[in-house]
């Protein structure tokens, strides 16, 4: 016998038509629904078999009953069991309310909140990424840097969006991401229940730093082109995929975006996701408006240091969460992708 349930992930509204539509923003699935058909999930609260749904609802047509529950289920608008175990564990794991996942789906594909009460096991202040290959990147003495007035720098910081005939080297991606995003010290804390906290060249709410940052090569020379992870803590990259069917999805989406602005692709483009519960272990209310500060406070530091190294910098609004989600095997509702950063060398007037 069939047994049935609503997905937790529903959120109802009136399209411009003023029909009544109901969307699961978990699947990005959506159905118009008729009076029978909300009937049909009021009931669906907890399973139910298909004969006590007839029972229920038994001025519905049976034959038109299994018709809708069908196609309810195709749409993961109705859940059937045995559960597909992607579902199952989202439903029974994650603490979003369906008006919570409606606004955070438009802006970023959210990450789960963890048990904020229990304070033994926050995460990591660093990822560990196992990757195809590593890189260590070059030595940075920040000592023998030609100095530049902030106010100048600050003056001179613009978007740019198109980029010359020569590219970004090893030695001024090293340049950029360690003055960015390095891991400057780490810091015992056995008062904040002993949590690692770390110093980095931008500021994070209680210093739990959520983003990661994924450089993704398209024209620096001496390493594969593919997508990479940054080590902030060692100031190297991991390898992690090298097919080109992903970087350049990546590169096409960004060319569409900005055409005619844009006149190729970027030297290399970072990724930036966010390690969710990294600050909702602290930050249970104010995580993600925490996360998404930060995000800006990165971007600014890296518009900073772009325009004192002389190059390319841009940042773009839209994000591409389901390709990274691919690209880098991530469970969306833990870590996923909120930012984009383009770099290249300026095109020459």
């Amino acid at each position: 016998m069939e047994y049935y349930k609503r997905s937790p992930f529903l959120f109802t509204y009136w399209d411009k038509q003023n029909k009544l539509t109901v969307y699961n923003y978990n699947k990005y699935t959506k159905a118009i629904i008729s009076r029978d058909i909300t009937k049909i999930l009021d009931v669906l609260s907890d399973w139910k078999s298909s004969e006590e749904i007839v029972r229920k609802l038994s001025d519905i047509d049976r034959r038109n009953l299994t018709k809708v529950l069908r196609q309810l289920t195709k749409l993961s608008i109705v859940h059937e069991r045995p559960i597909a175990r992607e579902d199952n564990d989202i439903a029974s794991k994650t603490e979003w309310n369906p008006v919570e996942l409606a606004m955070q789906r438009q802006l970023s594909y959210p990450g789960l909140f963890p048990k904020v009460r229990n304070r033994k096991n926050p995460l990591s202040h660093v990822k560990t990424v196992g990757g195809l290959s590593s890189v260590v990147l070059p030595e940075v003495n920040l000592n023998s840097e030609p100095k530049r007035p902030l106010l100048g720098v600050l003056e001179e910081r613009r978007t740019i969006r198109r980029y010359g005939r020569s590219f970004i080297d090893m030695d001024s991606l090293s340049h950029f991401l360690y003055k960015c995003a390095r891991i400057k010290k780490v810091l015992n804390t056995q008062v904040l229940w002993g949590l690692r906290l770390t110093k980095r060249p931008y500021p994070s709410g209680g210093a739990r730093y959520p983003l990661e940052i994924y450089p993704v090569n398209n024209r620096i020379p001496d390493i594969h082109k593919g997508i990479y992870h940054y080590n902030p803590l060692k100031h190297k990259l991991v390898l992690i995929n090298k097919k080109e069917t992903y970087r350049e999805k990546l590169n096409a989406s960004i060319l569409q975006q900005l055409k005619p602005l844009i006149n190729r692709e970027p030297d290399v483009v970072f990724i930036i996701t966010a390690v969710f519960a990294r600050t909702m272990w602290k930050y249970k209310n104010i995580g993600l408006s925490l996360i998404m500060s930060e995000l800006g406070c990165l971007y600014q530091t890296m518009y900073l240091v772009a325009t004192e190294m002389n190059l390319a910098p841009c940042p773009l609004g839209g994000t591409y969460e389901e390709l990274v989600r691919d690209w880098l095997n991530l469970n969306w509702f833990e870590e996923s992708h909120i930012g984009t950063f383009m770099l290249g060398k300026k095109l020459k007037n």
